[in-house]
């Protein structure tokens, strides 16, 4: 399960998840659901099924086996509610806030949050964290992990257009402004 499947961390998510050979469930807002089923994932609009729903829905009630969460805030608890007993763990990048870790221990699963920005930040860890964006180089190259572009360029005399675009729902995909001077 991917929280914020439609966004460009999801996507990344759903991507990895896929070529490990998951089967990807992701939720999102109604207007993002495209963007997940796309890329082969299972989309949920959670603004119109439940928790409770969705995970009796595709887990018969077992739970996801490993939730990313890429939304943060009321998110985490519904991905403590959502998880396998016993064996599920919920990944977060936007840990902060305060949760009840009762649901998630009722559950016997685990839970981690992962801040990236602390390596970069004291230089701890820069190791590791190289050799996953390594990895994520890799299977760029090999055509496993990419992003949706929009074909249109902007620049910086056309930012506005490039966030109107945005704003306006003109583009789904992702959009480039180019910062460079000539």
């Amino acid at each position: 399960m991917v929280h914020g499947g439609g966004g460009g961390v999801g996507q990344m998510a759903i991507q990895i998840a896929l070529s490990y050979g998951a089967d990807v469930f992701a939720t999102d807002s109604a207007v993002n659901l495209r963007r997940i089923t796309r890329l082969d994932a299972t989309a949920i609009d959670y603004a119109t099924e439940s928790v409770d729903e969705y995970v009796a829905q595709y887990t018969d009630d077992a739970g996801f086996d490993v939730i990313f969460d890429g939304a943060g805030g009321a998110t985490i608890d519904a991905s403590f509610a959502a998880v396998k007993r016993y064996m599920g763990h919920v990944v977060s990048a936007l840990g902060w806030g305060t949760h009840g870790l009762a649901p998630l221990s009722f559950r016997g699963a685990t839970y981690s949050g992962h801040f990236t920005l602390q390596p970069m930040l004291t230089g701890e860890g820069l190791e590791h964290h190289g050799e996953i964006l390594g990895e994520a180089t890799a299977m760029a190259d090999a055509g496993r992990l990419t992003s949706h572009l929009d074909s249109r360029r902007y620049t910086l005399e056309t930012v506005a257009d490039a966030h109107a675009s945005v704003a306006g729902g003109a583009s789904e995909d992702k959009v480039i402004v180019d910062v460079a001077q000539d």
